[in-house]
């Protein structure tokens, strides 16, 4: 591809965003957005900008015109802008212009959602969530709800405000097993492990059959090597309601690792990576295979899951356990990327 026909694609995209303000419609009963010449000179400047590298001042032309035109258009790349940028004080009140005049479009208000929780405005995200909530108990959808508040809240940077949030926002909830399940998990995450058992064991009472639930009490004490009989029990029972979740059946391989039966646990483990090879699993099989003398194959499992997600914890700490660098587990591109960091 030649430089000048890239300009002219990024030209063309210039173009086509333009026409996106100059014909969009911020309500079908209200009348066009009247678009003016100078502010598609703006645009226009601003996407240059970009195509140059030069965000920020991108980012502040376009917040300037979400402001004051209220465009959703304008709205939503100046969020996108701020958010490229790390200005996210910016980059929640366009994200809010955006929401308020879409008639709280979907990715306007997780984009809120989201910015609100980056920034700690806990008060403003629990009202908001509450809202919504007395909404999907009136829709008969309290289990869409709270998975997606589950997602958002696990996604906070310190542990205690996702749990904060979760808590009240749920306290009429208390009962229903998605919520008892979440808030085991975040109690997890604070380092309250007792209250996750006693959580997840109200669980049990509740639903018996819940196979996640049973997965995470039997997990838990399997890796603490905590009364591994009643771990082998819930993961068998976890299995019997849901046979092919990869995550169950890694359980079950690491139950067998931890009573010291090396070849089953290998076994169950390299079902679970084949089905699903992400950092956590790659984790376990790559201890396995390392402890049963196939170091060169656990390397090449650790390197898989460390592609994936260079932070996982766990697999973070088993490399360290072993001794095993960073180095050993990139390529040298790879290397360059994340010496860079």
């Amino acid at each position: 591809m030649t430089y000048l026909h890239y300009i002219n694609k990024r030209i063309f995209f210039v173009l086509l965003v333009i026409f996106a303000f100059g014909t969009l419609k911020a309500d079908p009963i209200k009348e066009t957005i009247a678009i003016s010449p100078g502010i598609i000179f703006q645009i226009l400047a601003s996407e240059l900008s970009v195509i140059s590298g030069n965000i920020p001042p991108a980012a502040a032309t376009y917040a300037e015109i979400a402001e004051k035109t209220q465009d959703i258009q304008a709205a939503k790349r100046a969020t996108e802008l701020a958010i490229t940028i790390g200005d996210h004080i910016t980059a929640l009140k366009t994200a809010e212009i955006w929401r308020n005049n879409s008639n709280n479009e979907s990715s306007a208000v997780e984009a809120v959602d989201a910015l609100q929780l980056v920034l700690e405005r806990t008060d403003d995200l629990i009202r908001s969530m509450k809202v919504r909530r007395k909404d999907a108990e009136e829709n008969n959808t309290l289990d869409i709800f709270y998975n997606k508040l589950s997602s958002l809240v696990k996604k906070a940077r310190k542990p205690e405000t996702g749990l904060l949030i979760f808590e009240q926002v749920s306290e009429d909830d208390q009962n229903l097993p998605e919520v008892l399940y979440t808030t085991a998990l975040l109690q997890f995450n604070h380092g309250n492990i007792s209250k996750m058992e006693l959580l997840l064991r109200k669980l049990i009472d509740i639903k018996p059959d819940h196979a996640n639930g049973l997965n995470a009490l039997g997990y838990s004490l399997a890796d603490r090597g905590e009364n591994l009989s009643e771990a082998k029990r819930l993961i068998k029972a976890a299995l019997i309601f849901s046979p092919n979740d990869p995550h169950i059946i890694d359980s079950m391989g690491w139950l067998y690792y931890r009573m010291g039966d090396l070849v089953k646990a290998e076994e169950y483990l390299a079902v679970a990576f084949a089905n699903q090879p992400d950092p956590e699993i790659s984790a376990h099989y790559g201890e396995v295979l390392w402890m049963l003398s196939s170091k060169e194959e656990a390397l090449t499992i650790w390197k898989i899951g460390f592609k994936q997600n260079a932070n996982n914890k766990t697999l973070l700490e088993t490399l360290t356990r072993f001794k095993v660098s960073v180095d050993e587990l990139v390529t040298e591109n790879q290397n360059e990327r994340f010496n860079s960091l």
